[in-house]
């Protein structure tokens, strides 16, 4: 399995720069050199594990937002969010969505 070191490592430099971080101020927390840091925003570099899950946690972004580009809004927060509502709102909130859903992938097609 391969995976894309230059958008991974774009993703990362976007959410470090969303945050306002500097790659100094991260490399320091996440214990990896700054040219190193710099190198994975680059795709010049991989990076293991350990490293990927500190500099997500750093960022305050989820792993799969980095690897997948998917949404930190993930099942359980959504479930979350849901079950602040009445069964009436829950019921309007599922059939907007569904009709939101809809409309994105007819405009995809």
């Amino acid at each position: 399995m391969t995976y894309d070191t230059k958008l991974i490592g774009s993703r990362l430099k976007q959410a470090r720069k969303a945050k306002h971080y500097t790659q100094d101020y991260v490399s320091a927390r996440a214990n990896i050199g700054e040219k190193f840091l710099s190198q994975i925003e680059r795709g010049k570099a991989g990076l293991s594990v350990q490293t990927l899950l500190s500099l997500c946690e750093i960022l305050e972004v989820s792993p799969n937002s980095i690897l997948l580009a998917q949404s930190d809004l993930s099942d359980s927060r959504l479930e979350e969010l849901m079950g602040r509502l009445t069964p009436r709102q829950r019921q309007d909130a599922e059939a907007i969505l569904t009709v939101f859903v809809r409309n994105c992938l007819e405009k995809a097609n």
